[in-house]
């Protein structure tokens, strides 16, 4: 630089205390964003659960069990116990194939095993004797009795959620036809944000003790708890259910009703849709006052329409 030599000066001293403590700042936020959601995440997903043995009811042990998923062709796996019981937990809901693989005795696939959200699904497996190469196809139970929990609650699926109506297209309004369910005063099932209020009581308890999830991550407004953060829309929502009693201790911080909702996740099909609501008062007639005042009909526009489409990115790896 011209015969020059550029020199830097040391950092002063105020400037390398500011530096180092915004640098602490900036970890420590980061620490208590981890730790907040480890510490606020909740169990949302089903789990297959079941018991493996021969055609005489002796247990199976180290009987390999895998479900796969049959719109992912995601695979989930685990081994019996020496009791022949098996569990493969946090399985996102959808449709799975079960197999069932042992020596000397031939494959079963237990096919179109549902798993839902916050539920088990119980899934027995009866191995018969014969080559591992050999296979025997058997089709799940579409309805099941609750063994495996004590757990009350329903089910919504994401079909019940867009096509029973809804005021305002507000996916709480399924929650009012729950047994136990009261709603307050104050309750809106109908707006959402601020101007909504989800004030129910479940059994009794306080509307303040009920506990919102969305992907297992608490979506209670926390200043008020009488609120939710985010209402989701009626096309994202896959399935929810209202588990009202009797849940287990993986759900803390709350003593009403837990709403566990779990959102679309796309498969390897590409999939989508369009909705339109319309209202026009062209399409309404004048009613008595109105009429008897000769005034006109109250002028009524309003338009709501979108679409949603999900598929593969990269074919049993990433969806969108």
């Amino acid at each position: 630089m011209n015969g020059q030599t550029l020199r830097i000066g040391r950092v002063p001293a105020w400037a390398r205390l500011h530096l180092n403590a915004s640098i602490r700042v900036a970890f420590v936020a980061i620490g208590v964003l981890f730790a907040n959601l480890h510490a606020h995440s909740q169990i949302y997903n089903g789990e297959i659960t079941g018991n493996v043995t021969d055609t005489s009811g002796a247990a199976i042990p180290n009987a390999l069990i895998t479900a796969i998923d049959v719109g992912t062709n995601t695979k989930y796996s685990a081994k019996s116990s020496a009791a022949g019981e098996y569990t493969i937990p946090q399985l996102p809901i959808g449709t799975y194939a079960v197999h069932a693989q042992a020596a000397g005795f031939k494959e079963e696939v237990v096919d179109k095993v549902q798993v839902h959200v916050s539920t088990n699904t119980n899934v027995l497996i009866s191995l018969q004797v014969g080559a591992v190469n050999e296979k025997v196809l058997v089709k799940a139970d579409a309805v099941q009795v609750q063994t495996t929990s004590a757990a009350v609650g329903e089910v919504i699926s994401g079909t019940q959620v867009r096509e029973l109506p809804l005021n305002g297209e507000n996916f709480v309004g399924l929650t009012q036809l729950s047994p136990g369910v009261s709603p307050a005063s104050s309750y809106d099932g109908t707006s959402k944000g601020l101007a909504g209020g989800v004030n129910f009581s479940v059994n009794g308890n306080p509307y303040t003790n009920n506990l919102f999830l969305v992907d297992g991550v608490n979506n209670n407004d926390l200043g008020s708890n009488r609120g939710i953060l985010v209402y989701p829309s009626v096309d994202t929502i896959a399935e929810f259910k209202m588990i009202r009693n009797s849940y287990g201790p993986e759900y803390g911080q709350a003593s009403g009703a837990i709403i566990s909702i779990t959102t679309k996740s796309g498969t390897n099909m590409w999939h989508g849709g369009v909705f339109y609501a319309g209202r026009n008062d062209f399409l309404d007639t004048n009613d008595w006052v109105h009429n008897h005042l000769n005034q006109g009909k109250a002028k009524l526009r309003r338009n709501d329409f979108g679409y949603n489409v999900s598929g593969p990115v990269l074919k049993n790896k990433l969806f969108l």
